[in-house]
């Protein structure tokens, strides 16, 4: 993981607290002794009254014949609105900057 990496995810776990409790100062740390890592090709997301999920999965299909794909749904995420708000900023945050980054190199 790079040091970028590292911020944005450090962002998004303030974030995430300050957003459910109000502005406060609390130290988030990251336990990744259970954590998995998927891949995800796919993405979709729903909602109820209460709750934001996503959906994460692979298509397989390339070049796929007929009018029906097939997605592996491998990962499910159930946040509350106000994470789901949070994660969202944090999420457009980092897509800027991936894009001024890439405009950077490919300038080069």
């Amino acid at each position: 993981m790079t040091e970028d990496n590292k911020d944005s995810t450090g962002d998004v776990a303030s974030r995430m607290s300050a957003g459910a409790t109000g502005a406060r100062d609390v130290k988030v740390r990251f336990d990744d002794a259970k954590m998995t890592t998927s891949y995800a090709n796919v993405a979709n997301v729903g909602m109820s009254q209460d709750e934001v999920s996503f959906l994460f999965g692979v298509n397989r299909t390339w070049g796929a014949v007929g009018d029906s794909v097939t997605i592996e749904l491998s990962n499910r995420v159930i946040l509350t609105p106000a994470v789901a708000r949070s994660f969202s900023e944090t999420l457009q945050r980092v897509l800027a900057e991936y894009d001024r980054q890439m405009a950077e190199r490919a300038a080069k």
